[in-house]
């Protein structure tokens, strides 16, 4: 009987197998839940260890810490005379017959080749605009002396808080821009001086560099002075010493490298205290709070400040490269879109390959302004145009000086009496041989609409009469 119940001996062995296949899969379950656990754990920590190193150091990451550090770095000692002055020049724009004035009105024409004492039918309006806006100007030279940036009242919200003092400060550089061509057409050079000085002190006002969009807007006010003093080079109206300032005032290119590193420092402020709040009010979206509390893992979380920090700390020092680098980190986010870090990225991330594109294209911008003003400098002093740009060196002009960030020489051609130089069509910017090597003309713009060719023109060629 014993003998016939005896199991043989291969039975126990492949039952010793189906246990250990049957528990198996439980097994790599359990690691796996191991691994995924303590790679978590291990995220949570750094991110919170991150944050407490944040807050000792004055780092902003949610609402209650971008106001101190926005508070930190700005002055309350003007606030209440460029609130002002904001509303005085919004007050402005309602006046009878301002929508037909230049910059300010929806029917007003901007001529990019105002002839000094020439023909301009809206200059009786203007004339009488500016009698009228003329305490509104001397608030602003009142206002210039304090220092800047100014702070402004602001109710930090994440990605909702609202910036209207930055994009009404457009309004107070129209009003100089049109003080300032007014100034050019009488060719009352004292006066065009003192608006160039109060469009830059107004830049330096509202350069507080909370976010991107500050200094977009930031980069929009300094295109408005540099264009302002583009327009007065064709028909110069400036004496060797007044051109002198203008080119110290265009002399030194913006530092970048502190800049950008505020910037995007507050950018990813403002995107961790959105994600703060509906993290703590998920029922105020309850949709979109659901999914930051099943998305935004602590890994996920680690993955988006760990690219934040590599925006943060792109190098400037060589403009191409920062932008060669910025296309790299962008092909990094890319191959991280199926991961829940890459989500992340993509929603709150800034296009940084743009922003910084539009850095350098606001440098490009200075360093074209720049060479038109030693050009009218070598005609004064020399009383013909140089041969080439190359000439300009004489007067110290670089050959970083006369190209873009490129690497691209300025276009230059002198016909007859007057002088050409041109950049990139901005259409084409992105190319890399985007600087045509003969002079653009309308011809090279006949698919445009044939009311705005011209100031198309206007935007990338320059012509000195």
């Amino acid at each position: 009987m014993n003998a016939k119940s005896q199991k043989p001996s291969w039975y126990s062995s492949n039952l010793r197998w189906y246990v250990v296949l049957a528990f198996l899969p439980v097994m790599i379950a359990i690691v796996v839940v191991l691994f995924y656990g303590y790679r978590e754990w291990d995220a949570a920590q750094s991110v919170r260890s991150q944050r407490t190193e944040w807050a000792q150091s004055g780092v902003p990451y949610n609402n209650v810490s971008l106001k101190d550090w926005y508070t930190k770095r700005t002055h309350s000692e003007g606030t209440e005379e460029w609130q002002r002055i904001l509303q005085l020049c919004n007050w402005g724009l309602g006046a009878a017959g301002t929508d037909r004035l230049p910059y300010l009105g929806s029917k007003g024409v901007v001529s990019n080749s105002l002839v000094p004492g020439g023909d301009w039918p809206e200059e009786p309006l203007v004339s009488s605009f500016l009698k009228e806006m003329e305490p509104v100007l001397d608030s602003i030279e009142k206002a210039s002396v304090h220092p800047t940036p100014v702070r402004f009242p602001m109710m930090f919200d994440g990605v909702g808080t609202f910036l209207e003092h930055l994009q009404e400060s457009r309004n107070v550089m129209r009003l100089l821009s049109l003080d300032f061509d007014y100034a050019y057409y009488h060719q009352d050079t004292k006066r065009a001086l003192r608006n160039l000085d109060l469009m830059l002190a107004t830049i330096k006002a509202f350069d507080s560099r909370e976010t991107l969009v500050s200094e977009l807007i930031n980069i929009a006010l300094r295109s408005v002075r540099t264009r302002a003093i583009r327009r007065s080079l064709t028909h110069s109206i400036w004496t060797d010493d007044e051109l002198a300032t203008l080119r110290k005032s265009m002399d030194l290119p913006e530092p970048l490298g502190q800049r950008w590193k505020d910037v995007i420092t507050g950018e990813r402020a403002f995107g961790l205290a959105a994600i703060e709040v509906l993290r703590s009010n998920p029922n105020e979206d309850l949709a979109l709070g659901q999914a930051i509390q099943l998305f935004l893992t602590p890994s996920s979380e680690k993955t988006f400040l760990d690219y934040y920090e590599r925006a943060i700390n792109l190098t400037s020092s060589d403009m191409k490269n920062w932008l060669e680098s910025a296309a790299r980190m962008e092909q990094l986010i890319d191959a991280e879109r199926m991961s829940l870090g890459g989500v992340w990225l993509r929603m709150l991330l800034p296009a940084v390959k743009q922003a910084i594109s539009a850095e350098i294209r606001a440098e490009d911008d200075r360093r074209w302004t720049q060479t038109a003003i030693v050009l009218r400098q070598y005609k004064n002093q020399n009383g013909e145009w140089p041969g080439r740009l190359r000439d300009l060196e004489a007067l110290g002009l670089g050959l970083d000086d006369y190209s873009t960030v490129n690497g691209q020489v300025f276009g230059f051609e002198v016909v007859g009496k007057s002088a050409y130089l041109w950049t990139a069509d901005p259409a084409k910017w992105h190319l890399k041989q985007s600087i045509s090597p003969t002079r653009p003309s309308k011809a090279d713009n006949a698919d445009s609409i044939q009311e705005s060719i011209d100031d198309q023109l206007a935007e990338y060629v320059l012509e000195l009469k």
